[in-house]
């Protein structure tokens, strides 16, 4: 699996076509018996997904169908795994039209480990739900989402699935969506405390992202952001 990874990171996009020689081994260990090689083999179906990128596309059938019965897994570190890898899957595969019609099965799979005590899980679920929303809005209901997230939200432990939270929202604002906007009184108390210490919370590039949401906040309605003293300072250019 460790071989398998290197050339996935090697080759990108062209790694689609070792994955005819490499791809059954990983299948083969994730139905292992033994639940580190299940859990470990998902979490490098997830790497292969996000190096082949839309190279991942000829085999969106065969990994949709091996990680959608992953995330029911009895092992909960392999149900986390396939969610960050199905979430991946969504949003790097160009093949829109099988991908949008399983979004509502990976939905109600998604449902119980959004309300796991796990932080790893919950974050790689959001993570999962974020990707599905930016890759394809319409086909998620955002009424019901987009609560539970917040719900969730900020992450504790994996700070890695913030960068596709946070520019799923983003990108709702830009697009003014009504739900989102209808919701900004939730979501303001956790902007301020990701863009609070620590500061690894969030990558330069997302940090940035949200610095311009708060900033549009502030010139939109003034009272949205008060009372959140770092967001003051961001807003008004005093940080």
């Amino acid at each position: 699996m460790d071989v398998i990874l290197g050339l996935a990171t090697a080759l990108g996009t062209q790694f689609n076509e070792m994955w005819e020689i490499v791809g059954s081994h990983l299948i083969k260990f994730a139905s292992s018996s033994e639940a580190i090689e299940r859990s470990t083999s998902v979490g490098v179906i997830a790497d292969c997904i996000k190096y082949m990128e839309e190279g991942c596309t000829p085999r969106t059938e065969q990994l949709l169908k091996i990680l959608m019965h992953k995330l029911s897994d009895a092992d909960p570190e392999t149900r986390s795994n396939a969610a960050y890898a199905m979430g991946l899957l969504c949003i790097k595969s160009q093949n829109t039209q099988l991908i949008t019609s399983n979004y509502s099965t990976i939905l109600r799979k998604l449902e119980p480990l959004l309300q796991d005590q796990s932080y790893r899980m919950l974050d790689n679920a959001c993570g999962c739900v974020s990707r599905m929303i930016m890759a394809h809005p319409n086909n998620v209901p955002l009424g019901e989402v987009l609560p539970v997230i917040a719900n969730v939200l900020p992450l504790k432990e994996d700070y890695e699935e913030n960068e596709p939270i946070y520019t799923m929202l983003v990108k709702l604002y830009q697009e003014r969506n009504q739900i989102v906007g209808s919701m900004t009184g939730q979501f303001v108390p956790i902007i301020a405390s990701v863009l609070s210490p620590p500061e690894e919370q969030v990558n330069t590039e997302t940090r940035q992202k949200l610095v311009q949401l708060v900033q549009f906040l502030y010139n939109e309605d003034q009272n949205l952001i008060r009372g959140y003293d770092n967001l003051v300072a961001i807003a008004t250019g005093a940080n």
